[in-house]
């Protein structure tokens, strides 16, 4: 594939992520007012999805099992489980701006932390602005009151975390190499075989007395969508972009689960809240920006 072919193929795989990323955050927060636990729900992610991963293992050559074992902490099992946590003590906005939304931040400053890689000057202002709407939602916890915010902030941190062990599986991608579908299926199959026995042995679980529905529907996005097709586009997107221009158009999600989880979730956005979606969006498209200008300079 030529470089443009390549280029046209990466933004392609990020649209979808940000599409399949921006229903993760409402079917999720949606599961936290159901039946289904999150070890159930982790579940239905890894087990479904390492049925899927089977399938393809003729077709791939795994990596190594230190890198299968690194790819399936920090992208799999350590990212899904503190995500689903946060999603019972914190609402869908502040998942948007929390997760997707700090990505670009987590993966900037990580990078510049384990490979010296400082932020270029035409991104440092687009991840500033990331920054200003993290602080705009950490506002919105503060003034909730006491008890509430004591909940809200805790499911905040969660969510901080899981950004974090995104941001840094991001960056595995990038050294490691992998290729795009070898990486979803390691990934996947890897965290199953890390999860599966403890959820069956020792963590709560309402699986059997859940309504049918509410399985098929976790276990269609959560087991399909998320842990495979958008972990195969993901890992496209780094491959023919790039881990820093990828993070940062993931701060594009945040605008849109946030305001669709209005009418489907029947949620309110705070000034707060709203001033840290518009800072993280301009911070996307900045970053966008200054992507799009490094690639014309090096065409």
């Amino acid at each position: 594939m030529d470089k443009a072919g390549g280029s046209r193929a990466g933004w392609a795989a990020v649209f979808g992520v940000i599409c399949i990323w921006s229903g993760f955050i409402l079917v999720t927060r949606h599961s936290g007012t159901g039946a289904l636990t999150s070890w159930d729900i982790g579940m239905l992610r890894f087990g479904v999805g390492a049925l899927i991963a089977i399938c393809f293992l003729p077709y791939i050559t795994l990596p190594a099992l230190k890198v299968v074992a690194l790819f399936s902490f920090f992208g799999g099992v350590g990212y899904a489980l503190t995500v689903y946590a946060g999603f019972r003590m914190s609402p869908a906005a502040h998942a948007s701006v929390l997760l997707p939304g700090t990505l670009p931040f987590a993966t900037a400053m990580i990078a510049w932390l384990w490979f010296g890689q400082k932020p270029l000057p035409r991104h440092r202002v687009a991840l500033a602005s990331v920054f200003a709407g993290v602080a705009m939602t950490a506002a919105d916890s503060l003034s909730q009151g006491i008890a509430l915010t004591v909940m809200q902030i805790t499911g905040d941190i969660l969510f901080f975390c899981g950004s974090l062990f995104w941001a840094v599986f991001t960056l595995l991608l990038a050294r490691y190499s992998v290729q795009p579908l070898a990486a979803a299926v390691s990934t996947t199959l890897g965290s199953a075989a890390l999860y599966l026995p403890i959820w069956w042995l020792f963590l709560p679980s309402n699986f059997m007395q859940a309504p049918a529905g509410e399985i098929v529907i976790q276990a269609i996005y959560q087991g399909v969508l998320v842990v495979f097709i958008s972990m195969l586009l993901y890992s496209t997107a780094i491959d023919r972009l790039g881990a820093n221009t990828v993070a940062l158009q993931m701060a594009f999600v945040p605008v849109i689960s946030a305001l669709a989880a209005v009418p489907l979730l029947d949620e309110t956005i705070s000034a707060f809240t709203w001033g840290g979606l518009v800072a993280v969006t301009i911070g996307a498209l900045l970053g966008a920006r200054a992507s799009g200008k490094a690639s014309h300079q090096c065409g």
